[in-house]
């Protein structure tokens, strides 16, 4: 929607309408051209400037996201209340409830890249695409240094949306050491068809285990104009990204189940005190029978508030959202030693991560 149709509504904004206007705004210059604000109160919610409850809940949660920038990485996970993101056999169908899968496929409307490391992908065949809410489908990004991904799953298969397949040295180095543009893709195409891969399947092959750090991985992402990068599976893969700093935000959706045993979520080295816990600035929302965490992992740049003075913390938009102010973000644990997947990655025991809900 233009500015000027935003300026010749007569009803409030709805719903729909307000998400393909958050669809379309990156920047503060694209919020205003839209012409139905929006505008953060005294309160610190933002609200469009004529709109239903729903089209201002969503601007609530989602256009803090929207304005985050160019370069940003965010993870999302969903687990049981005890902390798991599957049964001890690896079933997640679904460990969080319909409202959570609509949040998670908005996220991945909202990103540039959607990334997942290859136990999830090897069980769970995932699709990655957005179809739970309108928007376009990110890029999908398997992280898979063994190629253990069966060629047949889905992200290779379905031609749905790119997918960016990234492996170890192992791979075609004709690419890499290309001379032209044209003899580089010729040289991947022909990868592609050596891995009997699908259209719009590019393999990169990373030559060493540092080149697997989260770090490197977004700047490589960066690079190929896949800026906005959603974190999205396994446990493994979202715990490395928390625990080398290299996320900007969490979304933790806590599900009123109890599996007793299963594939866990988060885990990295914690430290020997409480008072030395990680407590991000975050806040609360209800998704259905489930509870949302939303963590800001960001270090304040200087001059902006932080702590206690989080300001989108406490927020409702009519979903139940409430503040839970916990101080200052500590530095994060090392990896644990011994348990290594591959570059870039650990394991863990028993089934594969399967927190992707397809």
């Amino acid at each position: 929607m233009t500015g000027d149709a935003a300026e010749h509504r007569t009803a409030p904004l709805d719903a729909s309408t307000a998400w393909q206007l958050l669809c379309s705004i990156r920047s503060v210059a694209d919020a205003g051209a839209t012409g139905a604000g929006p505008a953060r109160g005294a309160d610190g919610r933002w609200r469009w400037r004529d709109a239903s409850p729903e089209a201002d809940a969503l601007a609530d949660r989602y256009l803090s996201l929207c304005l985050a920038g160019p370069l940003f990485t965010f993870a999302q996970l969903g687990q049981s209340l005890d902390g798991f993101i599957a049964s001890r056999t690896g079933d997640a169908d679904f460990v969080t409830g319909e409202e959570d899968r609509e949040h998670l496929h908005r996220l991945r409307a909202l990103a540039d890249a959607v990334v997942v490391g290859a136990g999830t992908a090897v069980a769970d065949d995932p699709r990655l695409t957005v179809r739970a809410c309108a928007g376009a489908n990110p890029v999908r990004v398997v992280i898979d240094p063994y190629r253990r991904v069966p060629r047949g799953h889905q992200v290779f298969t379905d031609g749905s949306a790119p997918t960016l397949w990234v492996v170890g040295a192992d791979s075609d180095r004709s690419a890499a050491g290309a001379r032209s543009a044209d003899e580089g893709e010729r040289a991947r195409e022909r990868a592609r068809e050596r891995e009997g891969l699908g259209v719009g399947v590019e393999v990169l092959a990373l030559p060493d285990r540092a080149a697997f750090a989260p770090h490197r991985l977004v700047r490589e992402l960066a690079r190929r104009g896949l800026g906005r990068v959603l974190v999205e599976g396994g446990g493994v893969t979202v715990s490395r990204f928390l625990r080398e700093r290299a996320l900007h935000r969490l979304y933790v959706t806590v599900a009123p189940v109890l599996l007793g045993d299963g594939v866990p979520g988060l885990r990295f080295t914690g430290p020997e005190l409480m008072r030395d816990a990680l407590r991000p600035p975050t806040r609360r929302s209800v998704l259905g029978a489930d509870t949302l965490f939303e963590l800001d992992l960001r270090t304040p740049e200087p001059g902006e508030p932080g702590g206690d003075e989080h300001p989108g913390a406490g927020q409702g938009g009519g979903q139940g959202q409430d503040p839970v102010h916990h101080g200052h973000a500590q530095p994060l644990g090392g990896a644990e030693p011994g348990r290594p997947e591959g570059p870039g990655g650990d394991t863990l025991p028993g089934a594969p991560a399967a927190d992707v809900q397809r």
